[in-house]
């Protein structure tokens, strides 16, 4: 419908800006290879090499990232992860719609997630095992709550406009608060 809200995956301005970057790796990577250095040469390789294939797959795929429709939320799997981590969240399960940033050095990535009613089944996708969440608080800023972390994704390989998300949040979830931390 044209009052939905929809982002799928695909090249963002900061992936094209990475894409060479990351190819210039591979040429380095494969130059420090062939030269004798068997470790910084692979590693730079992988590194760009995986990123690119990465990006190209999500660009490809045109897969869902979110959806904001009469029915509730979409959260989509980034690829290559199976669609069948894509999470549907009913508006009668939804509280609050966040958006939050992890930071990383220098850098940081926004995330959106819900924070949902007591008692909601767990989302496909989500953040559960022990370990993963071990490692999520290490870097989770510590005004994220446990159930938030779980039910967040990155806005990584899709675009996040807040204004065509709030306005679709207004008009299906008017009782749904849309909080911005970042």
């Amino acid at each position: 419908m044209p009052d939905d809200y929809v982002a799928r995956f695909g090249w963002t301005r900061r992936d094209l800006l990475l894409l060479p970057v990351c190819g210039l790796f591979v040429v380095v990577g494969v130059a420090m290879a062939s030269s004798g250095d068997m470790v910084m040469g692979p590693l730079a390789v992988l590194l760009g090499g995986g990123y690119l294939a990465l990006s190209t797959t999500c660009a490809v795929s045109r897969r869902i990232a979110l959806a904001v429709t009469e029915q509730g939320m979409t959260f989509g799997a980034v690829p290559p992860w199976p669609a069948s981590r894509t999470a549907h969240v009913p508006w009668d399960d939804v509280e609050s719609v966040v958006v939050w940033r992890q930071s990383a050095g220098d850098t940081s990535t926004r995330y959106i997630g819900v924070l949902r009613r007591a008692g909601a089944p767990p989302l496909p996708g989500s953040m559960r095992s022990r370990t993963l969440m071990k490692v999520g608080w290490a870097l989770v800023p510590a005004d994220v709550s446990e159930p938030l972390m779980v039910d967040s994704r990155p806005v990584a390989f899709w675009r996040l406009d807040q204004e065509r998300l709030s306005a679709a949040l207004h008009r299906y979830a008017p009782h749904v608060a849309v909080i911005d931390e970042g």
